[in-house]
């Protein structure tokens, strides 16, 4: 059980790592190929998406860390806390509006480009996270995911 659980944190952080060196390269090549956006409004779209993103974040842990109380106090399993009653991947979505975040406030294209394939490369990691808890969980996390909303 514990090496299941350290494997469920791996595929995270592999995720997480996905937008942190793509956030990275965007920067890179935005040094050296600059392409510039400019919209209406990019700085207070930045600002709230500064905002949102890691709320969301913190919310999403927070959530996970009771989570795992509520389960090792009662034994019981329930996937609906805080913010993932709404969708099954919400630190994955704070972490698409933080890192768009910064792509409004530099203006950099390339850096909504790394951000999109960030998106797509964590979506490998989120199937095998899945795969995981499916395993650990059985039946009941099959229907909190056929019942829950992933992002997109």
């Amino acid at each position: 059980m514990e090496k299941a659980k350290k494997s469920v944190h791996k595929i995270l952080a592999g995720s997480y790592l996905s937008y942190f060196i793509l956030c990275l390269v965007g920067l890179f090549f935005d040094i050296f190929y600059p392409l510039k956006f400019s919209l209406p409004n990019s700085s207070i779209i930045a600002i709230i998406f500064f905002a949102v993103g890691p709320a969301l974040i913190f919310w999403a842990q927070n959530s996970s860390h009771k989570f795992e109380i509520l389960k090792q106090k009662t034994g019981t399993v329930s996937f609906s806390n805080g913010p993932y009653r709404y969708l099954r991947n919400p630190t994955q979505l704070g972490l698409l509006i933080l890192v768009a975040g910064y792509a409004f406030a530099s203006g950099a294209a390339v850096l909504f480009v790394a951000t999109a394939v960030a998106y797509l490369i964590s979506n490998i990691f989120f199937r095998k996270h899945e795969s995981v808890l499916e395993a650990r969980y059985g039946e009941k996390y099959i229907n909190y995911k056929d019942s829950v909303r992933k992002i997109m």
